[in-house]
């Protein structure tokens, strides 16, 4: 038995202040490096409720993993525009370009990777299967029939850098750790804000990365834990809202605040499954399915928790 409910994910300005009770429940947050998080629920691991990939999680479910729920809490948001990387002076310029090259990413069934490819798809008619695809060899879920993707041990980055890849995926690559006069990479997109704000406008989609799952059995100590964690998670984000510091909302810098909280009606993070939040989750389930990385079309209430769908911000 314990007294509260242990929920651990990403150190966020939004999770400053989620410590709490709420709906009589006691919560309390604890932040932590995600790929030691992400490898508890991979692998059934203790834990009680926690920040997880949205794409891992869909696939896990489809594989029967039946233990856990999820939460319409939606941690991590981020375009995917800015992730595709080529060399400074590589002669690309455009997602189009890439049909017939070689591309690295070190897990292929990261959400990130699964929006970036649903992207070239629907916005510039680069098919991912028209793309030879490269990864770690060391990957969360085995390769499916159908997919174009060759696994070995070097790694992309630096495969990139030394021309046998022609563009690298990743969110953070270690080349940004470089000052910008020294760094040897750039993003295909030369003016990535600007497109993925044509892309928000044009789609409404700012896309969702991660979600909350917990365990079931955690609702035999807690029968409100689902509630309770909801609230601590919509309480630290209005709390963060308030303060403007900007560091987690803002996509392209705190500079821009009053710009990107006009662009997103005031609240770039909305929480429960709002028109827009089911939009957004029914696109990514879309491309899982498309990508051949899950095997049926979900519906999207079947995610998330009972009871949990009709959760809504205060």
């Amino acid at each position: 038995m314990t007294n509260s409910i242990l929920v651990r994910g990403n150190d966020y300005e939004f999770t400053l202040e989620m410590d709490g009770t709420y709906a009589d429940t006691p919560i309390r947050y604890e932040p932590g490096i995600l790929e030691e998080i992400y490898a508890k629920v991979l692998n059934n691991q203790p834990f009680q409720a926690c920040e997880f990939s949205l794409s891992n999680y869909t696939m896990m479910r489809d594989r029967g993993a039946d233990w856990m729920a999820a939460i319409p809490v939606f941690a991590n948001r981020d375009f995917r525009h800015s992730i595709i990387w080529v060399k400074k002076d590589s002669p690309m310029e455009s997602a189009e370009e890439l049909s017939g090259k070689r591309v690295g990413v070190r897990d292929y069934t990261m959400t990130a990777a699964v929006w970036l490819r649903g992207t070239l798809l629907d916005e510039y008619g680069t098919d991912w299967r028209d793309i030879n695809w490269y990864a770690n060899s060391e990957q969360r879920f085995p390769t499916l029939a159908g997919v174009p993707l060759e696994l070995g041990d070097g790694d992309p980055e630096t495969m990139l850098l030394d021309g046998t890849l022609d563009a690298f995926i990743s969110p953070r690559p270690r080349d940004l750790q470089k000052s910008p006069e020294d760094r040897e990479l750039r993003p295909i997109f030369r003016d990535v804000a600007t497109v993925e704000r044509e892309y928000f406008t044009r789609t409404g989609i700012y896309p969702i990365n991660h979600t909350v799952v917990m365990r079931k059995e955690l609702l035999e100590e807690f029968p409100n834990a689902a509630q309770a964690i909801f609230q601590a998670y919509c309480t630290g984000k209005a709390n963060a809202l308030k303060r403007r510091i900007g560091t987690t909302f803002v996509p392209w810098g705190k500079e821009y605040w009053t710009e990107t909280m006009a662009m997103f009606d005031g609240d770039p993070f909305p929480m429960g499954l709002t028109e827009s939040n089911r939009n957004n989750v029914g696109t990514l389930l879309r491309y899982l399915h498309e990508q051949k990385l899950i095997s049926e079309l979900p519906e999207i209430e079947d995610l998330f928790l009972p009871g949990t769908v009709d959760f809504k911000e205060n």
